[in-house]
């Protein structure tokens, strides 16, 4: 029997792979225009006021109940 070989094993910190997940940032929803504020996004028709949908390259998506809109 020959020596078992140690490559496979890794020390110290794991190496992350792909990006981190980031936090979503309400201010950049909306825009202040004079004394009126503007949304960017759309909101859910479903979940209604207050779920914004998300912006993707060719739909619109709901991440609470799940409603696609494709363009």
């Amino acid at each position: 029997m020959g020596k078992k070989s140690k490559e496979g094993k890794r020390k110290g910190k794991k190496i992350r792979k792909g990006r981190k997940h980031e936090s979503v940032k309400m201010w950049k929803m909306y825009e202040v225009k004079g004394n009126t504020v503007e949304r960017k996004r759309a909101f859910c028709p479903r979940c209604g006021a207050g779920v914004v949908l998300g912006k993707h390259g060719n739909r619109v998506y709901c991440g609470k109940c799940g409603y696609t809109e494709f363009k």
